[in-house]
């Protein structure tokens, strides 16, 4: 069967001219003019839109369409004052279950709110039959477009067993020039309230040249970094979800990680207060975010424990929702002080200000070429953490493994920042054997911390109270689980280790990274 087109009218045609053509040439049947409130969800970072989806609130229903052919996939009755923020606030359903396998954790934000006016022809045959169906619609965009012209489109819709007489009225379209064929609707709406789907990304994207020079790469690097902790500043203010905070974090992180290990392309002096102020910035942010993981397994934790002693964890969870509220004003409070806008509007002056890095002197890696910088900063950190997790073995102390798992994470942010230097297939590789060992390390250092917190708590509990059996049974309970699924993650190191270490990721890394005619000067060759 024919799939439906989508069409908008020329400047200079109306809904009313091409009436007019279509009663000149077809026999139709005209119905009542309709009036609609519409409005299209998705996530801060667009995954119903790059799962080719779009979210989309008609009346007392919302509709799961598939973005391009209109096609409904889901849809359930909503009636509820309050908007749906995520998937687990729908009632379960076909589309709870496919907006929990696109959002996750992400709240759904409204992007586009209009109102939409619609007729609808029939055209019909010699025997009154309609053979095709005809949409006109008007659409009026609310907000800050609500000024401009109205959209005005419109949708051919087929009749199976009538193609025929779908392909006649789409070239009499396109002969009477009333219509042009058009992208879909929901971009189309997009463009006219100047926006771009999609263009939001946590990730470093930026593209470097190798023969740019250290200092200039790395302003472009921590630039990058700056504006998307800048977009999430709202998001964790408003407290719209759990992964605003987490990208704010992981690009202060990785701008701390670039200060210290891509040395020597700034002047030491300037950089002192940088690197203070963004280690406080994460510091304020820690508990915070401990919490955001923890308070989301709750449905895990109770399903490692006998039914019977499952309610000894509310208090525990009542105690962390708490504290997450006390964190949450806290962490607030320092977006909003001096501190904040001082560090953001100081830094980012010294990122794009060229006269902050015309020196008398400049630092010996500055004017390097990157390609050398990022072979010999990677090369380096990668033989760190192959010598390092060679020494450990059963008998090694936790931190050991705390320690390699922090190494990790510095050359994933390496490999990161340099990544458009070097072919994305093999770069892709080596980011996903990294990371499945990352998993494991950040596994075991998850289950350690867990268990701290649950100790912790464990020690609060006051002996004469009502449930303080129950509370600890269930406390003592869970945190044995969490130690078994520890121990069971710490025999899997070797294993996981000796993948990373394979001799084709090996080989690898060397025809990468390592040049040994490169002469690269840092302070840890002085």
């Amino acid at each position: 069967m024919v799939s439906r087109l989508f069409f908008t009218l020329l400047e200079d045609r109306t809904h009313q001219d091409l009436i007019q053509k279509v009663s000149e040439s077809y026999h139709i049947a005209h119905d009542p003019p309709t009036t609609m409130r519409k409005c299209y969800f998705d996530s801060f970072d667009w995954l119903l839109y790059k799962a080719n989806l779009v979210l989309l609130k008609q009346d007392d229903t919302i509709y799961l369409e598939a973005r391009k052919s209109f096609e409904v996939v889901a849809e359930c009755p909503w009636r509820n004052k309050e908007e749906a923020r995520f998937w687990w606030d729908f009632p379960d359903c076909e589309l709870k279950t496919k907006l929990k396998d696109c959002l996750d954790v992400r709240a759904l934000l409204p992007f586009l709110s209009f109102v939409q006016k619609r007729e609808k022809l029939n055209i019909l045959n010699n025997d009154e039959k309609t053979v095709l169906r005809l949409y006109l619609d008007e659409r009026k965009l609310n907000g800050d477009v609500s000024s401009t012209e109205p959209l005005r489109t419109v949708t051919l819709d087929p009749v199976r067993g009538y193609e025929d007489e779908f392909r006649d009225f789409y070239q009499f379209l396109v002969r009477f020039k009333v219509a042009e064929p058009s992208e879909t609707l929901f971009d189309l709406m997009l463009k006219q309230t100047g926006r771009k789907a999609g263009i939001y990304s946590s990730k470093v994207k930026i593209a470097l040249t190798r023969d740019m020079g250290g200092s200039a790469a790395t302003r472009e690097i921590l630039i990058c970094l700056l504006n998307v902790m800048k977009q999430n500043e709202d998001g964790v203010i408003k407290d719209i979800d759990t992964e605003f905070l987490h990208d704010f974090r992981v690009s202060g992180r990785r701008t701390r990680s670039a200060l210290s290990q891509i040395k020597d392309v700034f002047p030491d002096a300037e950089l002192d207060r940088y690197k203070q102020d963004f280690r406080v910035l994460g510091q304020y942010s820690n508990k915070l975010r401990d919490l955001d993981v923890y308070l989301p397994n709750k449905e895990q934790y109770l399903a490692m424990l006998p039914e019977n002693i499952r309610p000894g964890l509310d208090p525990f969870f009542m105690d962390l929702g708490k504290q997450r509220e006390n964190e949450l004003i806290r962490f607030v409070e320092l977006l909003r002080s001096d501190f904040y806008r001082l560090l953001v509007c100081d830094w980012e002056a010294f990122l794009v200000s060229d006269a902050a890095h015309e020196v008398a002197r400049k630092p010996v890696n500055a004017e390097k070429p990157v390609i050398t910088l990022a072979k010999t900063f990677i090369w380096r950190r990668y033989k760190k953490i192959m010598k390092a997790g060679a020494k450990i073995n059963n008998d090694s102390m936790d931190d050991k493994l705390h320690s390699l798992r922090i190494q990790c994470k510095k050359l994933r942010y390496l490999l990161e920042f340099f990544a458009s230097l070097f072919p994305s297939d093999e770069i892709t590789l080596l980011t996903k054997q990294l990371k499945q060992f990352q998993d494991n390390l950040g596994e075991f250092n998850d289950l350690s911390v867990q268990q701290k917190t649950l100790k912790v708590f464990l020690d609060t509990i006051v002996p004469e109270s009502d449930q303080a059996i129950l509370v600890a049974a269930a406390i003592g309970g869970l945190i044995t689980n969490l130690n078994m699924r520890q121990q069971h993650v710490r025999a899997e190191f070797s294993d996981q280790f000796r993948l990373f270490g394979q001799k084709e990721i090996t080989k690898l890394f060397k025809q990468l990274f390592k040049d040994d005619d490169a002469v690269l000067i840092t302070k840890e060759d002085y």
